[in-house]
């Protein structure tokens, strides 16, 4: 004897709707718009709803104001265009004044000072006679400084130029070898 219940044979109603009606193969792309299904139309039929008048209506509103978003942002990327060009064109005018006005000269020095170590914070400078005025390279390199040492030492000419507008800076220095 067993002591195991058995299930019965009793059947219960399905909730699933794949149990309640067998599996029907749909055609989505034949069924009419309108219909109950929510297939898609075929080709045809969508081109036939385009040509509807509300349908219509829709894209001609909308057809202009692409047209005209696309013109506007062509004719704002051209207003930024000329004034980049109105910019540029404005700075090379004002550095051609800049440079117009600037006036070289330039002379022989007959002597030179030479701050060999300069006072803490100071730049280095070496200063040349020019015209019996003292006009002061700023800053020159180790080369340029050894080289106008090496002029004077062999009786080389050392010509100063310098912007009228700041007399006392030297711009340049060139040494001439004789």
């Amino acid at each position: 004897m067993s002591t195991t219940p058995q299930m019965g044979q009793q059947q219960y109603p399905s909730t699933s709707p794949y149990q309640q009606q067998p599996y029907q193969q749909q055609n989505f792309g034949q069924q009419p718009f309108g219909g109950t299904g929510m297939g898609g139309g075929t080709l045809e039929q969508l081109q036939q709803l385009g040509q509807q008048q509300p349908y219509q209506q829709l894209l001609q509103q909308m057809t202009p104001q692409q047209d005209q978003q696309a013109q506007q942002a062509q004719q704002a990327e051209q207003q930024v265009q000329q004034q980049l060009q109105q910019v540029a064109l404005a700075a090379v005018q004002q550095l051609v004044q800049h440079v117009q006005a600037q006036a070289l000269a330039s002379g022989a020095a007959n002597g030179f000072i030479d701050f060999i170590h300069p006072l803490q914070g100071q730049p280095h400078q070496i200063f040349l006679r020019i015209n019996n005025q003292f006009r002061v390279l700023n800053n020159p390199n180790p080369q340029i400084h050894q080289q106008i040492q090496q002029a004077f030492a062999f009786g080389h000419q050392v010509v100063g130029i310098w912007d009228t507008q700041s007399p006392n800076v030297l711009r340049s220095v060139r040494i001439q070898r004789l």
